[in-house]
């Protein structure tokens, strides 16, 4: 019988066993009932005694007529699996241990299979497909397959056109959240699309003011002029943001309300941070300081040193430089 994915064909081979088993019918009526030929009975045979192999079936002391008990059988497995039709061995299948280097990759990475795959060939000096490395990270588990969302047209302020770095740049603020004392220190974060510089400090209040502070210190940063901003419509990014930031010649752009896809980059630089160095937590034994220190090493790697895929996997500062 030809290869079935049908999910009820295992419970049906082992309903068949049980006729010429416990109901002792022939393997011609077996077969006529359930529309195979005998030989497809003989072989559903064959995979049932295998499968049951660590059963001693045959009774010395019982009569030759009928020499399998009901005690045994009821200790049987009923359901014979389907056995894949896929090829056990290929001649071009890539060997174990380059399997592992790439699983070990994605984990130290902790990328895209894109990411990794560009890492094995210049890093590490290693031939291999973009193909064969999405193929073993999605067997073992490694890919995220949640689906993206298309972003909807803005109908306030157009977006405007990204041909230089400060034409836009996003910013947001991540809650680090102490599971002992409930208390909260933010981390505001700051991003520039042309470009992907990136900026982050955090603080022990959610201000407005501290996210001007941040906006001009992320300017001052990266040195160059912002030309407009872009925020969510969070308490810190209020009336008195929008003020401070147009008195410096900055304009303000405010993403629509429960859309984050709006803020599609820095909220994928927000998680970045946060599994990479932040966390989603702080702890009361860190100062302030400390943690301002080890974002801002961590800043210096992603600007000069991490590649990004929607720049052709150069770093931010290689972007920067070109222009």
């Amino acid at each position: 019988m030809s290869y079935s994915t049908n999910p009820s064909l295992e419970k049906a081979r082992g309903k068949a066993m049980k006729l010429l088993f416990i109901d002792e019918l022939s393997v011609q009526i077996v077969a006529d009932r359930f529309g195979v030929s005998r030989t497809t009975i003989w072989r559903w045979k064959r995979k049932w005694l295998a499968l049951n192999s660590h059963i001693a079936l045959e009774n010395q002391v019982r009569q030759k007529d009928n020499p399998i008990s009901s005690f045994r059988l009821s200790a049987c497995s009923w359901r014979i699996p389907t056995i894949s039709s896929a090829p056990r061995t290929h001649p071009n299948e890539l060997p174990d241990y380059l399997i592992q280097i790439v699983l070990d990759a994605r984990d130290r990475l902790r990328r895209c299979a894109e990411a990794v795959w560009f890492y094995l060939r210049e890093n590490l000096g290693i031939e291999i497909s973009l193909s064969s490395v999405r193929r073993i990270l999605k067997r073992h588990g490694r890919l995220d397959s949640r689906r993206k969302k298309r972003n909807r047209q803005y109908k306030g302020l157009p977006r405007p056109n990204i041909l230089a770095p400060g034409d836009l740049v996003e910013t947001d603020t991540i809650h680090l959240y102490n599971p002992v004392s409930k208390k909260k220190r933010y981390l505001y974060t700051t991003i520039d699309l042309y470009t992907r510089m990136a900026y982050a400090k955090v603080y022990d209040e959610l201000r407005p003011g501290l996210s001007v502070q941040t906006i001009l210190e992320a300017q001052a940063k990266l040195g160059f002029k912002f030309k407009t901003v872009q925020a969510d419509n969070g308490p810190e990014f209020g009336k008195h943001f929008a003020e401070r930031l147009q008195a410096k010649g900055i304009v303000i752009r405010h993403t629509r309300l429960h859309r984050p896809n709006d803020n599609a980059h820095i909220e994928r630089f927000n998680r970045t941070i946060q599994e990479e160095c932040a966390g989603s937590y702080y702890l009361e034994s860190e100062s302030l300081d400390a943690l301002n220190m080890r974002i801002s090493n961590y800043l210096d790697y992603y600007n000069n040193n991490r590649i990004h895929l929607g720049l052709r996997f150069m770093t931010p500062s290689q972007m920067l430089q070109r222009c």
